[in-house]
Formats: C-alpha cells, sequence, structure tokens
C-alpha cells in the first residue's frame, strides 16, 4: 500500500509516516501562495480564531509575528519553484516556552451562523461526482449543535485524522513543556545490570526516554527535528570520562521505555519495512529513517520514506560508540553494544534534550508522522497507568476522549495513527474533538492547533480558495481507499464552525480530495 504524495494535491496523511500529508511548502515554517496582503485583508474582517502558530503569548517575553514577504522560519522561506517573489509571504514565530493563547479566548459562542447556507454547501457535497455513498460529513456549531451533516454518527476508517484524537489526550494529559533528555549513565562499582567490564573497569549507559528526532550531529537549537545532537551528547560523556581519567569503556544502552510489545498488531499490512512507522523505541536518529547517504535539506519538513528497522535504539548506540571513538574514547564493545537497563546505583554523567513537547506535536500533525503518534500515545498511556502497549495506548486515548464528553459512539482504535486497518471514527467525533480542542480554555490545546494545516500559511495551492488563508485549520487523512478532513473555520463575524468529512471507497479519489477541500473553504468564507 502507498499513499499519495501532498504535492500533488492528494494529501499523503497516512501510510506515509514522518511527513504525509505536507505538500511543497506545508513544512513547520514558511508560507506562499497569498500574499501578505491577501492574507491580512481575509483575517481583519472577523475577530480571529488563531492558533498558537500564529498568536503566541509569552508570561515574559515578546510575540513575533510576522506577515510579510520573505520572512524567515528556520532559516529559510520555503518557497515553490516559479512562485513571483510579490506574491510570497511567511510567518515568523518566536516560539512560547511559557504561556500560550488558545482559540477559546477570541470564539464568540453566540455569533449567528447561516444554517441554510452550511446546509447547501453540504448538500453540494453530496452531490460531488465519484464520491459514493460511503462516506459521512458533519457541521457542528461552536455549542456542538449539529448544523447539517450526513451519517454523521456513522463511524468509518478514518486513516491520519485520527491522529487529532490523540494530540488531544496528549494535551490533556502531559505537560507538553517537558522535554525528552538522552542520558549517559556511569555504572556503578556494585551495579547488578552491569553486563561487563572494560579493562579499566568503566561501563557507561546509553538511556532514552522517548527522544526518535536526535542529530547525528551537534544539537541544533534551531530545528526540531535533531534538537539534540548525538555528537554533542558523544562530546559531553568523553569530556565527563577524560575528567574522570577514563579513556576505555564499555557501552550498554537502556532501551525498556515502552516494553516489549513496540507495533500494534496487523500494522503489517500497511508498514512493509516499517517505511511509514518504525517500532516504538525509547531513542532514534531521524526517525531512524535509513537513507544510506543523502537526507531532508529541512529537517523539520518530511518529503521522503526510505525504510526503517526493527533496531533504532541499538542504531543510536553504535553511532554513539562510533561518535565517541572519534572523541578519543575507546569502547571496547562497538561493534556490538549491549541492551541493559540502568540500575539503581548507576550515576548520569551528561544528557541532551529534545524540543519541548508542544513542538515535536506540532511536527507530529504537520508531517503527519504515525511514529510520533504512535508515541504520544504510548506516553499518554505510561502517564495515566494504563498498560504499557499499543493497545494500552488506544484504551487510553479512548477513555480521555470518552471522559471529556466527546461524542465517542462507534469509537474504535487499532493505533493511535490511524495505519493500522480496523480503526472507526465517526465524523461527529472528528468534529466534537476539534470543537473541545477551540474551547478547552487551557493552553495545552494550543500545539494541536499549531499543528493543523493552515491554507496560505502552510499550503501553497489546493481548492480551499482565499477566503480560507490563515483562518482554517485542517487535518486530513489518506489511505489507498480513504479520504478525510477534519477542521476548524472562523466566520466573519468571530463564530466558528466545527467539520469533518470521511470517505471511504469512493469512485474517484482525486475529486473527493479536491472536494473536500472545497467544502472546508466554502464553510471559511461564511
Amino acid at each position: 500500500m502507498t499513499d499519495r504524495g501532498a504535492g500533488t494535491g492528494m494529501d499523503a496523511q497516512n501510510g506515509t509516516d514522518d511527513g504525509a500529508g505536507i505538500d511543497a511548502g506545508a513544512g513547520i515554517g514558511a508560507v506562499a501562495g497569498a500574499d501578505a496582503a491577501s492574507v491580512a485583508d481575509t483575517t481583519s474582517r472577523r475577530r480571529r480564531i488563531t492558533p498558537a502558530a500564529t498568536r503566541i503569548l509569552v508570561s515574559a517575553g515578546v510575540v513575533i509575528v510576522l506577515f510579510a514577504a520573505f520572512a524567515i522560519v528556520h532559516g529559510g522561506v520555503l518557497g515553490r519553484g516559479g512562485t513571483d517573489s510579490a506574491r510570497v509571504s511567511s510567518i515568523s514565530v518566536r516560539p512560547a516556552k511559557a504561556t500560550v493563547s488558545t482559540l477559546a479566548d477570541d470564539l464568540d459562542t453566540s455569533a449567528s451562523v447561516d444554517t441554510a447556507a452550511v446546509q447547501q454547501i453540504v448538500d453540494d457535497y453530496s452531490a460531488t461526482a465519484g464520491l459514493g455513498t460511503t462516506y459521512s460529513i458533519v457541521v457542528l456549531d461552536a455549542d456542538g449543535t449539529q448544523i447539517a451533516g450526513h451519517d454523521a454518527d456513522v463511524a468509518r476508517e478514518p486513516a491520519s485524522t485520527t491522529k487529532t484524537l490523540t494530540a488531544y489526550a496528549a494535551s490533556a494529559t502531559l505537560d507538553l513543556n517537558r522535554t525528552l533528555d538522552t542520558q549517559v549513565f556511569l555504572r556503578g562499582s556494585g551495579s547488578s545490570s552491569s553486563s561487563s567490564a572494560s579493562a579499566d573497569g568503566a561501563t557507561i549507559v546509553l538511556k532514552g526516554n522517548g527522544d526518535v528526532l536526535l542529530g547525528d550531529g551537534e544539537s541544533d537549537p534551531t530545528h526540531i527535528n535533531g534538537r539534540a545532537g548525538l555528537a554533542t551528547l558523544a562530546r559531553r560523556t568523553a569530556d565527563a570520562l577524560a575528567a574522570d581519567g577514563i579513556s576505555q569503556v564499555t557501552l550498554d544502552y537502556d532501551d525498556t521505555l515502552f516494553g516489549s510489545k513496540r507495533l500494534p498488531d496487523g500494522i503489517e499490512e500497511t508498514n512493509e519495512n516499517y517505511i511509514y512507522e518504525m517500532p516504538a523505541s525509547s531513542m532514534a536518529i531521524d526517525l531512524d529513517r535509513q537513507w544510506g547517504g543523502g537526507g531532508e535539506a529541512d529537517p523539520d519538513r518530511v518529503t521522503s520514506y526510505p525504510s526503517k528497522t526493527d533496531t533504532p535504539a541499538l542504531n543510536v548506540a553504535t553511532r554513539f560508540a562510533q561518535l565517541l571513538a572519534e572523541d578519543g574514547i575507546t569502547v571496547t564493545n562497538a561493534d556490538a553494544p549491549v541492551s541493559a537497563a540502568v540500575g539503581d546505583g548507576d550515576t548520569q554523567m551528561t544528557s541532551v534534550s529534545s524540543a519541548p513537547l508542544w513542538q515535536v506535536m506540532s511536527f507530529m500533525l504537520k508531517n503527519s508522522s504515525n511514529t510520533l503518534a504512535e508515541e504520544f500515545g504510548r506516553l499518554v498511556a505510561l502517564q495515566a497507568g494504563y498498560e504499557n502497549s499499543p493497545e494500552g495506548a488506544a484504551r487510553a486515548v479512548t477513555d480521555i476522549i470518552t471522559n471529556a464528553g466527546i461524542h465517542a459512539d462507534g469509537l474504535e482504535l487499532r493505533d493511535c495513527s490511524g495505519l493500522t486497518l480496523g480503526t472507526r471514527i465517526s465524523a461527529l467525533t472528528l468534529a466534537d474533538v476539534q470543537r473541545h480542542l477551540a474551547t478547552m480554555g487551557e493552553t495545552a490545546s494550543a500545539p494541536v492547533l499549531e499543528g493543523l494545516i493552515v491554507p496560505g500559511i502552510d499550503r501553497l495551492h489546493g481548492t480551499y480558495g482565499e477566503a480560507s488563508y490563515g483562518v482554517l485549520f485542517t487535518k486530513t487523512g489518506t489511505l489507498s481507499n480513504v479520504r478525510s478532513l477534519a477542521g476548524t473555520a472562523t466566520t466573519t463575524n468571530g463564530g466558528a464552525l466545527f467539520f469533518a468529512v470521511v470517505c471511504v471507497d469512493m469512485g474517484d479519489f482525486a475529486a473527493v480530495g479536491n472536494a473536500n477541500e472545497a467544502f472546508a473553504g466554502r464553510l471559511a468564507a461564511l
């Protein structure tokens, strides 16, 4: 099974893990497709409901939000080839680490909605050639009242829109300001966990805590992918060892974070060679993508899907041993580091930190990473006291959604990403998740909203229409027989509409994808 690349206008939200569903310029950063004046004109007509990407309040700092041509995000504009420079615009955001404003601040739940117009938009969508009959669509107002829909409560295969449920659960459960640290420990002399001893008796342990976006080189403060660099960790470790007079070690690695079961049952049907999702791991370099040379031009913008392995943590340990050697430390078992947990008597020597989880969340949603979606589910399960397994993660997300009062009839999760076949979610559930995110009134929801695709900011083309630029937030989902879309559209009078579409076994895959975008764009123009 292969998925469609978003650059073709058919979003690959599932089956293309680490990067699926972003088109030519929809990375974490750049903007093209609408000039600054167009975006500003669109948004000035309404009390904007803005995601954290465009309005971030810092308790002890200043927000920088620039709608200007050639503004640079992560060091460069990801413009479209041949785009007239006068039509290029982007947003530069200084990330907040403290208080982030949510949509609820601007949401006017009393704003009127043209229900007849919404019904007409839904009726027009239902007349799409090639749509077929196995589809669900719904539009909710700010109070959760259904304005229009078709089979809204029928649970269907949703593909990557599943990730919005996982994101909600993570936002409601985890501290999204925390980081995932990769640590190095020195074995204590009496440690029962030590696998062996080197010639001079020193054993170190490389311990992962969930950072699968490790960089191979020095830590990179300008990107999410590679924020923590393995070369930096090796250099710090070598310095600490040298200070203790140690020049030779044995290397163990601790990959116990996610227990023994690393993949959901049945995922092999859609995940050959781990192309779309690697096994859950305590650590990995660049999502364990095996490049054999090359790599992405922008680490935060995933466009290629080389195969992965079933030993991502071992791969990190092996590379770490090589880097230690470059820093003057001999690793006696460099070719075969031993898997062994950190013991009570072991002492931490040094560490490197990932980007905060709210940025990792944004990366996950923008790039539709199946690997990271599953990891967020596993972290939620651990935090909430559920079984440390894929099934435990799915149950934790399901319970959090249900307990939040979100419509959950027919909800059945096979995983936390939507890649494993058999997941069932109704359009009503997907739309209600969007509504709860916008009205949570908690800063935790902002990273999810930041991660959604924003036409005119993330999306360079498509059929959304310029009226939606900056005021429509969406997540798409795609499998070989599935097209889905969930999101939030602001209205010109300051209110909001929450919507979802799930289509399966359609007659014309491309036409339905275009119809989904046109439907959402028309809602944003109301």
